[in-house]
């Protein structure tokens, strides 16, 4: 059977029309919203049959799928036909617009709003105006020039974007390409918060910069490998990855913290004195806190202060400036 006579007009519509869902051409890439059929789909499709018709295009000898891909594929599993609504004959621009406003109901998160704009940013000579307003983008704002830094990336990048965040755009942006799939193990299995991943990316392009070492060498000399297979939870692992990149960018500065950590604690062992150092050694410094419940705890903690103030290492709590 051809696929003409396959496809035939429903009867409550003429611009409705029935056919195998295997019949339907669902490669387009305006289809950039489709996902899987989820299980409730499955069975409503089961229980009711489809009860709203597919988008598609029916000018062409094969009817070409606007939006609905989820119920085709349902469908097409179950072997059943397609109730399809046709919109007529849309260029690719007009496809990607009526994909966009059948699905403009559902909260985007940034991965669908930059598959959107990858694929009208791709059409020559495309008018944007319709595209960000139907996806909340204001001209020149902030998070457009980050969705349009994002662009800058190879489209693989899309599909991290959700350990990612969107505000790392430009820090990529700026790494050379071919350095590109040196960090792609840091956001692989790994969901970094916004601050933590900033931070990561500009120690390493800085590091990276003064150094001479490319950031995928640089990671691995940072043992980042190792770390991957330590068996470590995630959040360890990103501490811990964070942690070693931070103390090649500041070597000095790590030093200082390690050597102040380990006097502090020498020191206030076996007190309830808590010392930091609150200002990364710009003062020189020291913050005590302590916390007590009572006038006997008070007291107690004053007999500790004192004890303390009469050590004879308290040197090693206020490191010398660099001459």
């Amino acid at each position: 059977m051809s696929t003409a006579a396959a496809s035939s007009p429903a009867p409550e519509d003429s611009r409705t029309l029935r056919c195998p869902a295997t019949h339907i051409d669902t490669s387009g890439a305006w289809l950039f919203w489709s996902s899987a059929p989820t299980p409730a789909l499955i069975r409503s499709l089961e229980r009711h049959g489809q009860l709203v018709p597919v988008l598609v295009d029916a000018s062409g000898p094969t009817p070409v799928l606007i939006a609905g891909a989820a119920r085709v594929a349902a469908l097409a599993a179950a072997g059943r036909d397609v109730l399809c609504l046709d919109l007529g004959s849309l260029d690719e621009m007009a496809r990607g617009l009526a994909h966009m406003q059948s699905n403009i109901d559902r909260e985007l998160n940034d991965a669908q709003v930059v598959a959107a704009m990858r694929y009208f940013r791709s059409i020559p000579s495309a008018d944007m105006s319709p595209v960000l307003e139907s996806l909340g983008l204001e001209p020149r704002s902030k998070r457009l020039r980050l969705i349009d830094a994002w662009l800058t990336l190879p489209k693989k990048w899309d599909l991290l974007l959700n350990n990612v965040p969107l505000a790392c755009a430009e820090l990529l942006a700026g790494f050379p390409r071919e350095e590109l799939p040196g960090l792609e193990p840091l956001f692989n299995s790994l969901s970094w918060s916004r601050g933590n991943a900033v931070n990561l990316l500009t120690w390493l392009r800085e590091t990276s910069l003064r150094d001479g070492i490319g950031a995928g060498a640089l990671l691995e000399d940072c043992g980042m490998r190792e770390i991957l297979e330590s068996g470590l939870s995630p959040k360890d692992v990103m501490t811990r990855i964070a942690f070693e990149v931070r103390r090649r960018r500041f070597p000095r500065l790590s030093a200082l913290e390690r050597d102040f950590a380990e006097a502090a604690r020498k020191t206030s062992a076996g007190t309830r004195w808590r010392m930091v150092q609150p200002d990364q050694f710009e003062s020189g410094a020291v913050e005590m806190t302590v916390r007590v419940k009572s006038p006997a705890e008070l007291r107690a903690a004053a007999t500790e202060l004192t004890l303390i103030a009469a050590r004879k290492d308290l040197a090693s709590l206020f490191p010398a400036e660099d001459s």
